[in-house]
């Protein structure tokens, strides 16, 4: 009698938000198709797989490609891989909060919409354009960066941004986390925008000074979403970006610009190993999925907040 009454309640409230439930129809049918069903080709990872005979029809060879996947390359492809996303990360998570704090903090609503408006707009930047720019900044001979260091006496010569592995990495850092900041900054603004006003005029009444209200109320309150966005940030350590790298690198510093999924582009797709390319790529989720269960529930023990309860 429970599961029924339960069974019924379900489909009270379904007919109640019926057009909530209607509007996520599409997003369901995109990840059953794009999602889940594709899933069934991971077991290529476990094949020489070959397309004239199928996924069914190919030898397995079990832990074959991933045991070739850990053999020399793999130190070198996770160290670029970490020290990429591990540097956006550092630099690019906490950039749109201290953004969305500045900037929701200034009383001119039309320099607000306007700063705001502007600050979407790198995120629209192609990374063909990104890299024109960074070549005309950063060039050894006629960047901009060499020539204004060279004009106020700071070097001689030219610093090689391009041509140099580790200073490509701080580049390529660099670029990320303009490029993705003010998009970044919409789920701070709108979190920032749910909080309560009449805590501020309390706040103003008792004589709280900007700062304070910041640090007392405004982040307090957005401390959930913040905990969200961390725990998806450290999930997704392992993409250290694809565009970036295929377009501004060199071989000059591919050797420190090769990430993950450069790696399993260019021997999975591009020399037509499937296998090892599909190997890569289900490492990657799996190391995913456990930085995801893992950072969320450190930061439910710490916090007490969590992407579920």
């Amino acid at each position: 009698m429970k599961a029924k009454k339960t069974f019924s309640t379900v489909l009270q409230d379904v007919w109640k938000h019926k057009t909530l439930y209607f509007m996520l129809i599409p997003g369901i049918i995109w990840a059953v198709v794009f999602c889940y069903i594709p899933m069934y080709g991971i077991i290529i990872a476990f094949k020489d797989y070959s397309p004239g005979l199928g996924f069914f029809g190919s030898p397995w060879a079990g832990f074959k490609h991933f045991e070739a996947f850990f053999g020399k390359d793999f130190l070198r492809i996770m160290r670029n891989t970490l020290l990429i996303s591990g540097g956006t990360l550092l630099a690019g998570f906490p950039a749109p909060i201290l953004f969305a704090l500045l900037l929701t903090s200034v009383k001119n609503k039309v320099v607000r919409k306007v700063g705001q408006t502007l600050s979407y707009v790198p995120h629209f930047v192609s990374w063909v354009v990104v890299s024109a720019i960074c070549f005309i900044l950063f060039a050894p001979e006629s960047g901009t960066i060499n020539a204004m260091l060279r004009n106020i006496g700071l070097i001689e010569g030219s610093i090689g941004f391009l041509e140099n592995g580790p200073l490509f990495d701080l580049m390529l850092i660099i670029a990320n986390v303009w490029k993705s900041t003010g998009f970044s900054a919409i789920i701070y603004f709108a979190a920032i925008a749910g909080v309560d006003a009449e805590l501020y005029e309390a706040a103003t009444i008792d004589g709280a000074k900007s700062m304070q209200q910041i640090w007392y109320i405004t982040i307090p309150a957005i401390l959930p979403t913040v905990i969200v966005m961390l725990v998806l940030n450290i999930s997704g350590i392992l993409n250290a970006g694809f565009e970036q790298q295929m377009v501004m690198a060199s071989d000059l510093v591919w050797k420190w610009a090769d990430v993950i999924d450069t790696y399993s582009f260019r021997y999975g797709l591009s020399k037509l190993r499937y296998s090892y390319g599909t190997a890569i790529g289900l490492f990657k989720s799996i190391v995913a999925l456990i930085l995801l269960m893992g950072s969320n529930a450190f930061m439910k023990k710490v916090s007490g907040y969590s992407l579920y309860k």
